[in-house]
């Protein structure tokens, strides 16, 4: 107890100090440098809705029609911040470039805003089309825009409230760290704009009717509103304690987590097993993909999506793809060595495609081993798509030397279509969310064949993930025999002795 309460009250001491040096580090010079950059990233996202409203209203094609979906992508494909443009009819969405054309109109909210100009805006929604997704969307005469929500970043890397808001009435339509903003409105004062009784200092465009503003930091934490005081110091506080019950659970036997993880990984307790990746119109095995696997003593096993996220919080991350490579490319290499051009992919992050150490290791050990770099296929996620600019250099780095490159989990990370244009990509992995809408008439289903449509422009395989049935095989081969596919119905994930090509 005496460890718990003194761990706690460093804690509070360390929050409110942090606080405090946190709210003045912000000068007013500093401030107005931020604001300007946010009102100018504003510009351009207002811009590109605003191109991207109008054009396609002057489009001669039917709406919906072959053509009209297909000018609706390209647009989308050099887009910065749109994630999809879609047609209405009233208040009803018909189709989408990324969706099709929808099985049944789907009714669109009353809309958050109405512009002077006449569009409508509905902020932090849920996707009529994909209710899983939540966006903004923005709506002009026949068209609406669904804006990327990547394209808010700038937003939310301050460490203090940003929002955003509709200079001709006040209301806030978008805040960095999340907060509804249905039921709030600002008002112009001395020094910015009056926000629940506190004042921020604001900027607006020139060009639209958008405000930026954010939270001063020349007050001082005691300056702060008490609730905000109190809050910094009892997180503080829970902050410490929980350090110190960490530290007495590091030291217990067993350990926590990351101890067990660094014990497995030094004792080489993690393993791997392979899952085929097949031709879908004749079923012959192209190649494997290494998923990691560790068991725990009492015979259950410890799901990857409980302790990859662990490694990756504690800088494990590169540690556990070392172990990954190293293992993977000894167990394969009979396959990888052999005749035809057997391939084998294997799970990286962003920050392991960054890693310089992780780029020297896979030379060393292909070439140790006689494995051709063509052999070997690198996936990220979706998401980590959102990183393109550092990515992009990375990953041509291990094209150039023959490395490909796969987007994995595609159709879940919802990122701009111009960001996957700009990274060199060799293959396309939909996930099975999609997969298991195959046949079914469900609206996920239909963006299918737009995802093979996408994988074309960008001279892209498709590997089609979570093929568990028999119906949803042979609908692949018939509608895309060139894809490839993976699943339980051609192999389940089996150690590397065991795995037959």
């Amino acid at each position: 107890m005496p460890l718990l309460f003194a761990a706690a009250l460093a804690g509070a001491a360390l929050a409110l100090a942090g606080g405090e040096f946190v709210a003045r580090r912000m000068s007013d010079a500093t401030l107005e440098t931020h604001l300007t950059e946010m009102v100018a990233r504003s510009d351009e996202i207002a811009d590109e809705a605003a191109r991207m409203l109008v054009a396609p209203n002057t489009d001669m094609a039917a709406a919906c029609s072959e053509l009209d979906l297909a000018l609706l992508r390209e647009r989308i494909f050099v887009s910065r911040f749109i994630r999809d443009v879609g047609r209405l009819d009233g208040d009803r969405i018909l189709c989408t470039a990324a969706w099709g054309q929808l099985d049944l109109p789907t009714p669109l909210d009353p809309p958050d805003y109405e512009a002077p100009s006449g569009s409508r805006v509905w902020t932090a929604s849920r996707n009529p089309a994909a209710r899983r997704i939540t966006t903004d969307m923005v709506s002009l005469g026949r068209t609406i825009v669904f804006i990327s929500d990547a394209a808010y970043d700038f937003m939310r890397d301050e460490g203090r409230l940003v929002f955003s808001y509709a200079r001709s009435t006040g209301r806030v339509f978008r805040t960095g760290d999340g907060t509804p903003t249905r039921s709030l409105n600002v008002r112009p004062t001395a020094g910015g704009v009056l926000l629940e009784g506190r004042i921020y200092p604001a900027a607006c465009s020139r060009r639209f009717d958008i405000c930026v503003a954010i939270a001063s930091g020349d007050r001082g934490m005691l300056g702060q509103p008490m609730p905000v005081v109190a809050g910094v110091g009892l997180l503080g506080a829970l902050a410490g304690a929980a350090s110190a019950l960490a530290m007495t659970q590091w030291r217990r036997p067993g350990g926590s987590i990351e101890q067990d993880l660094r014990r497995a990984l030094a004792a080489g307790r993690l393993r791997l097993v392979y899952q085929p990746v097949v031709r879908v119109r004749d079923g012959g095995v192209v190649g494997a993909e290494g998923l990691i696997r560790w068991d725990r003593p009492d015979g259950g096993e410890i799901p990857p999506d409980i302790f990859v996220p662990v490694a990756e919080r504690t800088g494990l991350s590169g540690e556990l793809a070392r172990y990954v490579l190293i293992r993977a490319l000894d167990e394969m290499a009979p396959h990888l060595t052999g005749p035809g051009d057997f391939r084998l992919a294997l799970n990286v992050t962003t920050m392991d495609l960054l890693d310089p150490d992780i780029f020297d290791l896979l030379e060393t050990e292909t070439r140790r081993l006689g494995i051709a770099p063509e052999r070997i296929a690198l996936e990220i996620t979706e998401r980590s798509t959102a990183e393109y600019q550092q990515l992009a250099p990375a990953a041509a780095r291990y094209r150039h030397r023959g490395y490909r490159i796969h987007i994995d989990d595609f159709g879940t990370g919802y990122s701009s279509l111009a960001h996957l244009g700009e990274l060199p990509v060799d293959a396309i992995k939909i996930d099975r969310l999609f997969t298991r809408a195959i046949g079914t008439g469900a609206i996920s289903a239909s963006i299918v064949p737009q995802i093979f449509t996408l994988a074309g422009l960008l001279g892209a395989e498709v590997i089609v993930e979570g093929i568990e049935t028999e119906a949803q095989a042979c609908h692949l081969a018939v509608e895309h025999p060139d894809a490839l596919g993976q699943g339980w119905f051609f192999g389940r994930p089996v150690p590397a002795r065991d795995f037959i090509t």
